[in-house]
């Protein structure tokens, strides 16, 4: 084992670490119990919690009842010195009345956690030092691994003088997990783990240990640990093998009966032994070779790195084609793990980095990874402008805005007399102009304790923003205390913003604006604006009630949509005239004509609503000169509103991020299905995976349930959801495994039938198999010009083949199925024209192994292969004359 020291050394080190760590132990003299402060009042309280930002207060019935405990407390408040303030409230004491102002009633006690001067949440972890410990150096993370009841029988090292004992005395096989708690291959082992754990008791010892925890440098430096997890097995002290099997319990299993036949995985082709136009360079050839080129592309790489092997490809394919098209230069790739010398003097520290040269000098980075981009480049190599400055969050620029979170919004608002709340989105372009308006009025009030303006970013913290009905950008709503809450509908400058606070806080109701635009002056402003008729609260019911048709715009001045708007409402007025169409165009101003705005439930700008007889229809939703004049014409009530899955009537669950965990905690088998209500494939898989909800709904042990990850993103991002619909399993939260069966009511079922059966459900032996191929392409005119091919056939035949293109599809896929017509006929025109050109199919739900070699993660991807090597992604439009002419092209190169 490379880097590794011999096992000898190893254990003196970890001896000299325990002797080093005993001595500093020995060294504390402090009495624990003078650590812990004792709060006898709320203006106490108050100053602790204002003053420190982690505390932990215990609540007690009695000192005497929870003597036990308090002890446990006073000794962790020794341990976490410095980090965290413990404070003691007896509730039998001088702190009764504290305890009845806070609705304190502990029997016998009770631990509650403040953080940044307000209540965080109850303390529910174990009652012992440690567990205390490890909640105050993390009070917002997760259970450690270490105080979880499903991991009794792994054995937790918390330190390198424990470790060295261990690896000392024991006789029995060791096997150590080296981990950091926020890896998510990690997190996904443990339950594996632990199950191995819980079989070989006894027989074996399975630990682990987080070597994220800075006193555990050491031991990471000393096993050369560069990746988590790490599993290193032992015997009689010495470190013998290092695990490389399947991450599973099986591989785990074996692999401790026999630790001597751990199976080895197959050689990876290193790139410098496949042949291409690609220079390959080393630490002894690349001054050499680069000295007599004047101008030179190196691609530095990690042999492991998945986008540098995502890059390669079209890296060959364009030396290749420089080659072919007589362009001056080459194309170059470094091994950065063996070229350890070249990689250091020019700093790599990512891959894939890339980097031109002209006779041996570095003279800039080049950011482009696509062959056509790469060839344009080499064809006049020019430095590329700088990338523009990231955008700083708003939250980190200096001002007087407060910038909340989940944790702190309501806590926040509570304590607040006047608080305008701004919810917004980072891209949006109506914030971003609202933005300096609403900073400067948060600066006019810095002074002024009794009011603040705020902010949540709703891409961050969207259960927030659900939560109160955000429905677009910004949303501005004023808050009293968090009893009264309100939306702001006035202007957006910082006059506006001023005068509805100075106002809200002379206790008179908030003005809707105070610079009210002229309405004359606002429809003057476009051609044909006074074809519009302005309307007031006073006249509105009398005027719209003498129209037989009427289409009315309700507006805020201050609105670039409105703004918009208008031109088109204007000249679509005029278009009516000229055509001798009778209907009544009119506006409305709802920042001033509040009680329209009322009535007719105006919360968005512009609104357009259609009036027959004085009696309003439905909204309008067309925004163009031609549709509105088109509706005139015809109107019709648009199709109703498509009912979120989530309000219709199942058995599937919907879940959302403040349930999502218990639910999957409470039950034994779920199914998730994570959707956006715009996804095709999951709008097919819908009525199928109700019917199995619904076969399931007198189960209490199964569930299945669906996440909108349009709505709650961190849950999806939480659970790494790439693309619509993915599908996971769950078992009581500790089982996590995606589900990769097919997608009919029959699969659901069965997979979930073999779950409640077994603790390690696969995906279902008996799912029907997909349509054959033959069936499949034999269902379109001309399919039989398309080649199927297979795991066991698709290189060989590939590699005679100098232009092929190959289309990976899934047959349950609309997209796919579009395609497949298409596909098919241009293979049978490319044969009719006589073009030397192969046109294949791959099934990626059968083929399994070439859906895994050529990352195949979506359907249909099109590869173009030159002779069995995988050359590009075919990217360009998807018609028939679009693909017969890529393929004419490639034929003709290859020709030439």
């Amino acid at each position: 084992m490379a880097g590794i020291m011999k096992p000898g050394l190893g254990i003196l080190l970890l001896l000299t670490v325990l002797f080093v760590l005993q001595t500093l132990t020995t060294c504390k003299k402090t009495t624990s119990m003078s650590l812990v402060e004792n709060i006898i009042d709320a203006k106490e309280l108050k100053k602790l919690c204002r003053t420190r930002n982690n505390v932990l207060l215990l609540f007690t019935k009695g000192t005497r009842q929870s003597s036990e405990l308090i002890n446990v407390f006073s000794k962790a408040a020794e341990e976490i010195r410095g980090q965290a303030s413990l404070a003691l409230v007896d509730c039998s004491g001088e702190a009764k009345k504290l305890c009845r102002k806070l609705k304190v009633s502990p029997e016998p006690h009770i631990l509650k956690h403040y953080k940044d001067g307000e209540f965080h949440k109850d303390y529910d972890r174990k009652h012992t030092v440690q567990s205390i410990v490890n909640f105050l150096k993390d009070p917002t993370g997760d259970l450690p691994w270490e105080e979880d009841e499903r991991a009794k029988d792994v054995l937790h090292i918390p330190d390198a003088s424990v470790l060295g004992k261990l690896l000392s005395k024991e006789k029995v096989p060791i096997m150590v997990m080296f981990y950091a708690p926020w890896c998510g291959f990690c997190k996904r082992l443990k339950p594996e783990y632990e199950a191995v754990a819980t079989e070989l008791k006894n027989k074996a010892i399975m630990a682990a240990m987080d070597v994220n925890k800075p006193e555990n440098t050491v031991v990471r430096q000393h096993f050369n640990i560069t990746g988590f997890p790490t599993l290193l097995y032992f015997e009689g002290g010495q470190m013998k093998h290092k695990y490389d099997g399947e991450n599973n319990r099986e591989g785990l299993l074996n692999f401790m009966k026999n630790p001597e036949k751990q199976p080895e995985k197959p050689k990876e082709e290193e790139w410098s032994d496949s042949a291409s136009e690609v220079y390959h360079l080393t630490d002894e050839n690349f001054n050499t070779v680069l000295e007599s080129e004047p101008s030179a592309l190196i691609m530095f790489y990690a042999p492991w790195c998945g986008h540098c092997k995502k890059m390669k490809p079209e890296y060959e394919a364009a030396a290749a084609q420089m080659k072919e098209q007589d362009i001056p230069g080459i194309l170059a790739a470094v091994d950065a793990i063996k070229a350890k010398t070249i990689a250091d003097r020019f700093k790599i520290t990512g891959y894939p980095t890339v980097k031109y040269f002209k006779r041996g000098e570095v003279q800039f980075d080049v950011n482009f990874r696509t062959a056509d981009k790469i060839v344009e480049f080499m064809n006049d190599p020019k430095e590329p402008p700088p990338p523009p400055p990231p955008e700083v969050p708003w939250s980190e620029e200096p001002s007087h805005v407060v910038h909340l979170k989940e944790e702190d919004f309501k806590p926040f608002l509570k304590r607040k007399k006047h608080v305008v709340v701004m919810f917004y989105a980072p891209w949006c372009g109506h914030c971003k102009k609202a933005k300096p308006e609403f900073t400067a009025a948060a600066e006019y009030f810095k002074d002024e304790p009794k009011i603040e303006f705020a902010a949540v970013d709703c891409t961050s913290f969207s259960s927030i923003c659900n939560a109160h009905d955000v429905k677009g950008y910004p949303t501005l709503k004023y808050f009293n205390y968090y009893k009264i809450e309100k939306p702001y509908e006035g202007g957006r400058t910082e006059k506006d913003f001023i005068d509805y606070m100075l106002s809200a806080s002379d206790s008179a109701p908030p003005p809707v604006s105070t610079s009210v635009e002229d309405p004359e002056k606002f429809w003057s402003e476009v051609p044909n604006g006074q074809l519009v008729n302005y309307l007031k609260d006073s006249t509105f019911h009398q005027v719209i009630q003498s129209k037989s048709s009427a289409l009315v715009m309700f507006y805020a001045p201050w609105s670039g949509h409105c703004k918009a708007l208008r031109r088109v409402l204007a000249e679509a007025a005029a278009k009516l005239k000229e055509l001798n169409i009778d209907w009544f165009i009119a506006a409305v101003d709802g920042t001033i004509e509040t009680s329209l705005q009322t009535e007719f439930s105006i919360t968005a700008y512009p609104t357009l609503k259609y009036f027959k007889n004085g009696k309003v229809q439905y909204n309008v939703e067309h925004r163009t000169v031609d549709k509105i004049v088109e509706f005139v014409k015809d109107p019709k009530e648009p199709p109703p509103r498509e009912i979120p899955w989530s309000e219709e009537p199942s058995n599937v669950v919907h879940l959302k991020e403040e349930d999502f965990k218990p639910v999957l905690k409470s039950t034994k088998h779920v199914l998730v299905m994570f959707y956006a209500p715009w996804c095709g494939h999951c709008k097919r898989a819908k009525p199928e995976y109700t019917a199995a909800a619904a076969y399931f709904k007198d189960n209490q042990e199964v569930k299945l349930a669906a996440v909108d990850c349009t709505s709650y993103s961190s849950v999806c991002n939480a659970h790494d959801v790439k693309g619509y619909p993915t599908f996971i399993y769950f078992n009581f939260y500790n089982v996590e495994k995606p589900y990769e069966g097919g997608r009919t009511k029959n699969d659901f079922i069965t997979y979930m039938e073999s779950a409640a059966e077994s603790l390690r459900p696969k995906t279902p032996e008996t799912t029907p198999p997909p349509p054959e191929s033959e069936k499949f392409w034999s269902e379109v005119a001309h399919g039989e010009h398309v080649h199927y091919l297979k795991d066991a056939t698709f290189h060989q035949v590939l590699k005679s083949k100098p232009s092929a293109l190959v289309m990976f599809y899934a047959h349950w896929g609309g997209h796919c199925r579009a395609l497949r017509p298409v596909f098919a006929e241009a293979a049978a025109k490319l044969k009719e024209q006589n073009v030397n050109a192969f046109l294949a199919a791959v099934d990626g739900t059968v083929e399994t192994s070439l859906q895994a070699e050529y990352s195949i993660n979506a359907y249909p991807t099109v590869h173009y292969f030159k002779n069995g090597k995988l050359i590009h992604e075919y990217t360009g439009p998807r018609t028939l004359e679009e693909i017969v002419q890529f393929m004419k092209k490639q034929v003709v190169k290859e020709e030439l």
